[in-house]
């Protein structure tokens, strides 16, 4: 949960693993200075060290609501992503960068694995498969990675009353940019993208996404709503 501050105004940003965060971070930083609430050596500290079950950042939105009373921040806001493209992006994360998942594995073997996972610890890879809505909190503004970055800036620039710092959003932590080992990317079969649905299910129902739209229904302002067959969802995605 990176927070900043820039002038008389605290500005809390409810970073979703998966969804440009590190990018999004990077941005804030060169525009407003050192985040607060972040740490990226969470990962170096040994298990049996660490404070929390997750690295600050990624803190989920019941546990921001115990710490933090409720208007504690003048404004919050997020990035989401097509529940698909994250998982997608998740596993080849965990298996390229952080080794946690054995390279011999393939994407249907762990999908079929982790909800039950997931239900015998809920901050399984640092948060970085959790439904978002589980880290979003309420009253947040979103914005989905599939929109333009310049809706992201024009709010922040109408937020702050100022058309200062960078335009563009870095990139970060790009597949490929990260690490040497590089498998082919991920296509999830049919089968595969329904028990994506299933298991996020609170995700497609409040971001308005749907298994076989990229789109959230009615909210991109650059490309209307469309339905769009399986096969197109998948190159839409990158994932074919």
């Amino acid at each position: 949960m990176p927070m900043f501050r820039t002038g008389p105004k605290l500005i809390y940003f409810a970073h979703v693993p998966k969804c440009a965060g590190s990018s999004m971070m990077k941005y804030l930083q060169n525009r407003f200075g050192a985040l607060a609430f972040h740490d990226d050596s969470f990962h170096l500290i040994p298990g049996t060290q660490r404070w929390s079950k997750t690295s600050p950042q990624h803190i989920n939105a019941e546990a921001l609501h115990r710490l933090f009373p409720e208007d504690f921040f003048d404004a919050s806001f997020t990035v989401v992503r097509h529940p698909v493209s994250r998982l997608v992006s998740s596993f080849h994360f965990q298996q390229e960068v952080e080794k946690s998942i054995p390279p011999d594995t393939d994407f249907g073997t762990w999908l079929h694995n982790i909800e039950e996972a997931y239900v015998q610890n809920p901050y399984i890879y640092d948060n970085h498969v959790r439904p978002m809505n589980d880290i979003v909190p309420k009253g947040a503004k979103i914005f989905y990675l599939e929109q333009s970055f310049d809706i992201f800036v024009s709010w922040l620039d109408e937020l702050m009353g100022d058309t200062d710092g960078p335009r563009t959003l870095p990139k970060i932590n790009k597949r490929g940019s990260y690490s040497n080992q590089k498998t082919e990317k991920v296509v999830p079969s049919t089968e595969q993208i329904e028990q994506i649905a299933r298991f996020y299910a609170r995700d497609f129902d409040r971001f308005g996404y749907v298994p076989d739209n990229l789109n959230p229904m009615g909210q991109l302002k650059d490309d209307p709503p469309e339905r769009r067959p399986l096969k197109g969802i998948l190159r839409a995605l990158g994932l074919s």
